[in-house]
Order: structure tokens, then C-alpha cells, then sequence
């Protein structure tokens, strides 16, 4: 077996796994030189990659009698989403309605007084009881907007390499390597930071949440990882709200990456980094949409807030924007992993999204598409969600998902598994908080016995392979007393409530609550003339 065939699970499953096909139409390359090819080609091996891009590339062999397909739209590199925390997005948008004005500080909302029972402990439970389906249904949100690659794994059980798409921090490429490190809940010591310094030494990834809020105070969360030696290549730092123009240059010096989360900086400080700043010093900028509590339905939508950003400041191109969800998260990827991704261009990963043309400009075009646009999303080769008419052909096995007016086909690499036994999944535990309260509380109990000390809330050991728990990486209040008394704790109290997940496609009910919020001063509401 070839290293790109084990890549996302091989070829051996239920679904038929991949074939070598050949998608035409306009190729947006999204290479340095920013080529973009009308009447191009990809063509996808079987082995996960692509094997050429034409005209650029001459025709490969084997392709001869390789399905060839007409895209209907432009073709992109799939989108990535470099900062998100999965476990949360079935939740919606959510407000302390004490507060009265924007939290500064990360350190702050955590312990807001609707904060334990409307995002942790809902979150948990259902991490609990339901682990697989709500991996499921982010995922399937994620892809509903063209994310091929997201980064924010819960803590507990390895996503399985067959699911929905690319899970950035275990993803293994088909090796046993380990190839990032992620710290959620930031290190206050160098004694914390020693692991994650020794691994970016030894060449692997390093995503850290460092500096959110508003607050200058926090610029030491940055300090500190330059005190450890970790701002270098390998590091990708989330936020940077509170960070200045010394703090960039130092970040452009070792060539890190920052990770840009607008709607969540506006919805929670008012305020988001300062990245005229960071552009001005050449430091290399991503997107993340975050979670659900906070954050926007995908990244293709984070996408729609920072173009709302630049027509009040005017710091970037269109093209820029793009790159901020492809190219530039592919180049902080491959800088660890041994397979490029982010660009369409021969040896890269065959991640790939066809979005129907909606603008004569090719980069616009993406900016304003919705999730109806989103015709077709391949994830190492493979077709796992898109129109009827690309998927018959590309996965014959994938089931159809109906979500307003959206309909579309997706292939969750397991043909029991579809969108509707994922929600009644999630709605067996909505419906019987307690009951599944119960069988939580058991699981975690026998998985405390085979894996001593994995529930502590800093523990970075995996649980046991035969299970599928989710553990929190946000702040849990309600736990640290649990913690400090009786070690282990996995039953949320019964009394919390657990609401419906959230719609996939981004409508009026979330512009609503968009509306509702006065910390952005309005300009998250300019969201709602792109639906």
C-alpha cells in the first residue's frame, strides 16, 4: 500500500473508496504566481494526491480510462479552518445577559453565570453520551461550507480516519507520527510550555491560543512563547487581539503564523487583532471560525466577516482574503506535515471545492458564495458531499441530506450512518438528559479504571481505542471542585438542558441573534446581505 493510499483510511470500506477522476473546469490554483486556469483540469489519483493540473502539467498515464467530469463552477483547493473547538458547534450564538459591556480578557467569560449551563455542560454531555454523532454533525456543518481540513479536536477519543474530513490536530497522513501540538487553555509557565517547546525543536506544529482580548496585559501570553524559544516556523498563534506591531515583527522574524477569529473577537471584546499591523510587518494570516457559542457557521463565512472588516480599512486584496483559508493555511501545514496542501498543483493533497461562479471575479466569487454554492467537496481524493449530479458519479454509495432548501449527497464512509441517524443520535440525549446522564457517568467510570488520570482536565493522553468520549478543551467550571474532591467526573447534573443543534445553513434566525448583540457596534450585521 502506497503512503497516499492509507492516507484518510485507504480504499477498503464501505463506500468503494476512491478512483482516479478528472474534474474540468476553471481551476483557481491558488499557486504564488496566482494562476487561474479557464477550461483547466485537476486530475485526482487513487492514491489521494493529484497527479497533475492541466495545461500546466502535462496529462499523467493511467488516466485513460479515469472518469472525467465537468465541475459546474470553480474549482478551488478545500477551505481550512485553522482555529476552531468542534465539541461546541451544535450550539448556538451565546450572550451573558448580565453583562453590559465587552468581556477584555479570555480569562473573564468563562466564569459568567449562564456560561456552565448553556455551553459547558450541554457540550459535555453530549460529548459523553453522544461522541461519534456529534463529531458527525460539526463535521457535516463544517463541509456544508466547504471546509476540507478543520483544527479543534476535542480532547478524549481520535476521530476514526475515515470520517467527514481532515481533523488537523491528529491527522497522521497515514504514518504514526504525531505531527502538531495544540495548548487550548493557555500555559502561564515556562515549566507548562517545556513539552510543547521540546516537540517544536523536534521539528513538529505548534497551535496556541495566545493573547485574546483586548487587554495589553495579555501581550505576555506571547512574551512567554518567545521566552520559550517557540516562535519560530512551526508555530501557529490564534488570536493575537492584544498583540502590537514588536510583537508581529517578532512573529514575521520566525516566520509564524496568526490565526484570525474576527467575529468572535468582535462578538465577545468588541475588538479583533490588529492586522493592518500584522500584514504591514509580512506576518502570514489565517482564519478560524471558532466554535458555536461564539463564532460564525464555517469558515466560509468567517471569510464573509473579514471582507466586511477590509471595506472599512482597506488592507487587503480579494486574493488575500482567499489565501487566508487556503494557501496560507496550507503553507503553516506543510511546513510539519510531509504532503503540501492549500494550492491545486501536482503532489498536493487531492482537497479540492467546486463553488458555483456567482461574480466575474474569481476570488469575489468565493468571497460572497453561501452553502447552496458549494457544488462538490473532496477530501484526499475522495467525493464526500455535493450535488446529485458530481456525487452519483464520484460516490454512488453517499446518502442524500435535505436541509431547507438545500439538498445534496454526502459520504460519511459508513453507508449505515446518514445525516438523519446522526441528529436522532443527539436527539436521543436532548430528550432524556438524565438517562443519558446515567450511562455517561458509567462509561466514565469503567474508562477511569482502564485509563488512570485521562479525565484530569490536563491530561493529554488519548482514552482507550474501543471508545468514543469527548472531553471538554474549554474551560468547565462546574468540574474543578468535582475534580479537586473525587478525581474523575463524567455525569452532568440532570437538570441541564440541552438544546437542538443548530441549522446547518446560515439563516435569519442566526442574523437575529447577530442583530441582538450590542458589542460589535452593528458591524456583524452587515453579515445578513450576503445570504
Amino acid at each position: 500500500m502506497t503512503l497516499g493510499s492509507k492516507i484518510r483510511g485507504g480504499t477498503g470500506n464501505s463506500t468503494g473508496g476512491r478512483a482516479m477522476f478528472v474534474l474540468r473546469g476553471t481551476v483557481v490554483t491558488m499557486r504564488p504566481d496566482g494562476q487561474v486556469l479557464p477550461g483547466g483540469a485537476v486530475y485526482v489519483g487513487d492514491d489521494g494526491l493529484i497527479a497533475a493540473v492541466t495545461p500546466i502539467d502535462a496529462i499523467p498515464a493511467g488516466f485513460e480510462n479515469a472518469v472525467q467530469l465537468a465541475a459546474g463552477g470553480l474549482i478551488y483547493p478545500g477551505l481550512i479552518d485553522l482555529h476552531n473547538h468542534l465539541m461546541y458547534n451544535s450550539l448556538p450564538l451565546w450572550t451573558e445577559p448580565a453583562r453590559k459591556k465587552p468581556w477584555t480578557s479570555h480569562n473573564q467569560w468563562g466564569s459568567a453565570p449562564t456560561y456552565s449551563s448553556q455551553i459547558s455542560q450541554p457540550a459535555r454531555l453530549l460529548g459523553a453520551a453522544a461522541g461519534r454523532a456529534l463529531l458527525r454533525y460539526v463535521e457535516t456543518r463544517a463541509i456544508v461550507g466547504g471546509t476540507t481540513s478543520i483544527q479543534g479536536n476535542p480532547r478524549g477519543a481520535v476521530p476514526p480516519d475515515n470520517d467527514l474530513i481532515r481533523n488537523v490536530d491528529s491527522e497522521k497522513l497515514g504514518t504514526h507520527d504525531d505531527f502538531i501540538r495544540v495548548s487550548t487553555l493557555v500555559a502561564d509557565s515556562k515549566e507548562a510550555l517545556a513539552p510543547y517547546a521540546a516537540a517544536v525543536a523536534a521539528g513538529r506544529g505548534f497551535i496556541a491560543h495566545s493573547a485574546e482580548g483586548s487587554d495589553p496585559k495579555l501581550r505576555s501570553e506571547f512574551q512567554l512563547l518567545e521566552a520559550v524559544d517557540v516562535v519560530k516556523p512551526q508555530l501557529v498563534a490564534i488570536h493575537g487581539g492584544a498583540l502590537n506591531a514588536d510583537d508581529f515583527a517578532a512573529m514575521k522574524a520566525g516566520n509564524s503564523t496568526l490565526v484570525w477569529s474576527p467575529f468572535s473577537n468582535l462578538w465577545l471584546y468588541g475588538a479583533t487583532a490588529d492586522v493592518r499591523a500584522a500584514h504591514a510587518a509580512g506576518v502570514r494570516l489565517c482564519l478560524g471560525s471558532d466554535w458555536g457559542p461564539s463564532g460564525t457557521r464555517s469558515v466560509l463565512w468567517e471569510l464573509k466577516v473579514a471582507d466586511l472588516w477590509n471595506k472599512t480599512q482597506s488592507v487587503f486584496t480579494d486574493e488575500e482574503l482567499v489565501r487566508m483559508l487556503t494557501s496560507n493555511p496550507g503553507d503553516a501545514l506543510s511546513g510539519v506535515w510531509p504532503t503540501p496542501l492549500g494550492r491545486l498543483e501536482r503532489g498536493a493533497l487531492a482537497d479540492l471545492i467546486v463553488v458555483r461562479r456567482t461574480d466575474p471575479d474569481f476570488y469575489r466569487s468565493l468571497i460572497v458564495a453561501r452553502e447552496v454554492d458549494i457544488r462538490l467537496a473532496v477530501v484526499g481524493g475522495r467525493a464526500r458531499y455535493g450535488v446529485p449530479s458530481l456525487m452519483n458519479t464520484l460516490a454512488p454509495a453517499a446518502t442524500r441530506i435535505r436541509t431547507g432548501k438545500l439538498s445534496r449527497f454526502i459520504d460519511y464512509g459508513d453507508s449505515s450512518v446518514t445525516f438523519a441517524t446522526v441528529l436522532a443520535d443527539l436527539e436521543k440525549v436532548r430528550q432524556d438528559p438524565v438517562g443519558a446522564s446515567v450511562r455517561a457517568e458509567a462509561t466514565f467510570t469503567a474508562l477511569a479504571a482502564a485509563a488512570p488520570g485521562a479525565f484530569s482536565p490536563n491530561a493529554t493522553s488519548s482514552l482507550p481505542a474501543d471508545s468514543f468520549v469527548l472531553l471538554p478543551d474549554m474551560p468547565a467550571p462546574e468540574l474543578d471542585d468535582q475534580f479537586r474532591r473525587r478525581g474523575p467526573v463524567g455525569a452532568t447534573p440532570p437538570a441541564v438542558t440541552v438544546p437542538p443543534p443548530e441549522p446547518l445553513v446560515t439563516g435569519s434566525a442566526w442574523f437575529d441573534a447577530v442583530d441582538a448583540n450590542p458589542f460589535h457596534q452593528g458591524l456583524l450585521s452587515g453579515l445578513r446581505a450576503y445570504a
